[in-house]
């Protein structure tokens, strides 16, 4: 019976550890500003890097859980895959706060070519309007044409991926050796002190 308890205990041992390493290495990460990359037409991907957005132009594609978004900061837009909950907090807060930013990071990832139609697209529909980047109001304006050179001189040729963060094997190991932990101490507590 005292082994139950000795794994129970290594193993929520194990779980609190991942959960202090996983943050620990998330604060160390030295960020780069993404300005510094695109500024140049750099194609240099698992860059880590920041960006601090004070507005949220729309989604060029995506689906019911993350979208490809146009976010700009610096007075620069980027493309950032990001989680559609996470892209309407983001949203709110600037909304809420215009005279600040919101920090996202994330690491570069190559904008994929199938994006290319969807961005020309998106860029087309943005430049034939006059945005106020503070407001997003909109006033008409000229038509354009988009080449594939205009869209990477808009967006460069990486994006950000923030999803990146969700290490799902740190997070089932943890999680499952948390929940197997609590389990086996019930277990041994239940069987010696008759709780149940």
């Amino acid at each position: 019976m005292k082994k139950y308890l000795i794994i129970g205990i290594v193993l929520l041992v194990l779980a609190i550890g991942l959960t202090i390493y996983s943050n620990i290495k998330e604060k160390n990460i030295n960020y780069t500003n993404i300005h510094e990359i695109t500024n140049n037409g750099s194609k240099i991907e698992g860059a880590y890097v920041r960006l601090d957005a004070t507005y949220i132009a729309g989604s060029i594609t995506g689906d019911d859980n993350n979208s490809y978004y146009v976010i700009f900061g610096d007075g620069v837009q980027y493309i950032v895959y990001i989680k559609n909950s996470e892209a309407d907090v983001i949203n709110k807060y600037l909304l809420d706060n215009p005279d600040k930013s919101y920090k996202i990071t994330g690491i570069t990832k190559l904008i994929p070519t199938t994006m290319e139609e969807n961005g020309k697209k998106f860029v087309k529909e943005w430049l034939d309007h006059t945005h106020n980047h503070e407001t997003g109001e909109v006033e008409e304006g000229h038509t354009h044409n988009i080449s594939t050179d205009d869209f990477y001189h808009y967006f460069g040729y990486v994006y950000i991926d923030t999803t990146i963060y969700e290490n799902v094997t740190d997070k089932i190991i943890t999680y499952v050796s948390g929940t197997i932990g609590i389990l086996l101490l019930a277990f041994y507590f239940n069987s010696k002190y008759h709780l149940i």
